[in-house]
């Protein structure tokens, strides 16, 4: 993300978001709720340090898993709700029933928009969903459901949020809750900086299901990426899906296309870096995992069901460098006389690796276009970013294996999300590895990591056939006709320069092949260009640093990080 090259130029300032609405969740990546004008509904997870009050009715909790291991879902439609320090939700129906709490007995109520009382806690541990309230004096006469189930945040790991409105629903799950206070949620969408997000159309609605091209920040990092679509259908003969601008930044792409894919019954099809499929007909999980304390962390990591691993961030101090990064080892059963690996990794950035991409930008000032500028051919500025990439790992993670000869480089995971954590799969060299054991370690920066599943497939590639397929219909929210735009990737860019923006597109789906299971993966090429209030001196000082002291980037990024926290937290308690 780095090149040390200052010039003189002008950036426009930030245009102000005008057309999404956010419900969001204090601290490692604050998240989340949006009201989008389509509706969406899915299940992700992403990590938080502290969980504010919820502010209006429409931020449910679906759930949440404990620090213990427990795992408890709320029964519908009454969903739970955080009230000060604790998650109160229903676990089992509950009955209708009217209550008298004295105003002195009142620890909290929760107002929606309307400023009408639709939750309370009491000071005597015992909360309400409130259905109606009458005050007379200084009784609060309350008809409505007492809640079964009230879990102090301290104890709660993972929180599965749910948003409903008229507009949308979005049904999501965040996680790694450390160190609770209360408080507002508060409008963070400003904390993303990522790239378009792309709905796949069910058969019912539109469904979020990936942000290609994370990290490309400007035309000369432009990037191809392909993704797999999750929840794409066919729906009369078509795959539809819906591309939108969501952040504050101009978005540029320059070719979408689907790449179908019909494979085997019974395996995985998904994308190298490079589009090459792979087939996984026999991934196996980790045997063993744990942290660089010892810690077992298999059942973060173990499957793919969103339950991430992320760093303690409570536990780590800027100041030491053994706290700025994590030590991971994934220990994996192994053919003795197997050569290569594929190795799927299920992962991505969180959204403080996405806020700091912008800060990183904004260290160049006014000079920052020219910087960009300076990206768009070879030369020093790509080579210097390259090697800051590969040595900070901040949004490429190396690959390490052990060997005879001691741990050695296979690779880099690359990094995308923080809304999407992509199934990807990369190919490891394993003619120096004998044994009957695989032993890969990772070295995640503090803060900028979360990591859902990962295993390894031996077998071989299995025949599949596959069509890259061009769309028959693009228009966008203006009725405009753009479908040439994406034929190629050829600089003839299709752009949505404002919050808000967005676009369908329709595929031709073809054929069925007897026998075989269907992948459809998107093949997405472009890039972005955020917002930015570009101003001042360039900060030479600190960019210096960032290329001649290894470990100084995740260092600036962490106490930005803490400083960041420490500042929200005061604002909250005001």
């Amino acid at each position: 993300m780095i090149s040390l090259w200052c010039y003189k130029t002008n950036i426009s300032t930030g245009r102000e978001i005008m057309r999404t609405k956010i419900v969001a969740l204090v601290t490692l990546a604050v998240f989340l709720f949006f009201e989008w004008s389509c509706t969406i509904y899915t299940t992700k997870k992403y990590p938080l340090a502290d969980l504010g009050e919820a502010q209006t009715v429409k931020a449910q909790i679906a759930g949440v898993f404990l620090k213990s291991g427990e795992e408890i879902r709320f029964v519908k439609p009454r969903f739970g709700r955080v009230i000060k320090d604790f998650v109160v939700a229903f676990t089992q129906s509950a009955p209708l029933s009217r209550v008298t709490i004295r105003s002195e007995d009142v620890r909290s109520a929760i107002s929606d928009a309307r400023e009408e009382v639709r939750d309370i806690l009491t000071k005597d541990g015992k909360a309400y969903q409130v259905q109606s309230l009458k005050k007379k004096n200084d009784l609060w006469m309350v008809e409505g459901f007492a809640y079964d189930r009230i879990i102090p945040l301290a104890e709660v790991e993972l929180v599965y949020i749910r948003k409903v409105d008229s507009a949308a629903t979005f049904l999501v799950t965040i996680g790694g809750i450390a160190g609770v206070v209360g408080g507002v949620f508060l409008i963070a969408m400003l904390m993303k900086e990522s790239c378009p997000f792309i709905y796949s159309y069910d058969g019912t609605t539109y469904v979020f299901d990936a942000e290609p091209y994370g990290g490309a920040t400007s035309e000369g990092v432009k990037r191809t990426e392909w993704c797999g679509l999750q929840y794409l259908k066919e729906v009369g003969g078509e795959y539809r899906i819906k591309i939108t601008n969501e952040v504050d930044e101009t978005q540029y792409t320059d070719e979408l296309k689907l790449l179908v894919v019909d494979h085997p019954a019974g395996t995985k099809a998904v994308a190298e870096e490079d589009g090459r499929v792979r087939t996984l007909s026999d991934p196996r999980p980790p045997i063993r995992a744990v942290d660089g304390r010892g810690r077992d962390i298999l059942p973060r990591v173990v499957r793919n069901d969103e339950i991430f691993w992320i760093t303690k961030t409570d536990e780590k101090n800027p100041d030491r460098k053994e706290d700025l990064r994590d030590e991971l080892l994934f220990e994996f059963p192994k053919p003795a006389v197997a050569r290569t690996a594929k190795l799927l990794f299920n992962g991505c950035n969180t959204l403080w690796a996405s806020q700091m991409v912008k800060r990183f930008l904004e260290l160049y000032g006014a000079d920052v276009s020219k910087t960009y500028e300076a990206l768009r051919s070879s030369g020093p500025a790509r080579e210097m970013r390259q090697a800051f990439n590969d040595r900070e790992e901040l949004y490429r993670l190396q690959i390490w294996v052990e060997t005879p000869s001691g741990w050695v480089k296979k690779g880099q995971v690359v990094g995308g999300g923080p809304f999407v954590s992509e199934d990807r799969v990369y190919v490891i060299d394993l003619a120096d590895v004998p044994g009957d054991i695989l032993r890969i370690k990772l070295f995640p920066p503090a803060a900028f990591w979360m990591i859902n599943h990962l295993a390894v497939d031996y077998t071989p590639d299995l025949p599949i056939q596959t069509q890259e397929i061009e769309a028959i219909r693009a228009v966008d929210d203006m009725g405009r006709d753009f479908r040439q735009d994406l034929a190629a990737t050829d600089g003839r860019y299709f752009v949505m320069p404002n919050t808000g923006d967005w676009a369908k597109i329709a595929y031709p789906a073809p054929p069925r092949v007897g026998g075989l299971e269907r992948t459809v993966i998107l093949k997405a090429s472009g890039y972005y260009d955020i917002h930015l209030l570009a101003a001042g001196p360039c900060r030479m000082d600190i960019l210096t640093r960032f290329l001649a002291e290894p470990g100084f980037a995740v260092q600036y990024s962490f106490r930005e990080f803490l400083k960041w926290q420490a500042e929200t937290l005061a604002q909250l308690k005001k």
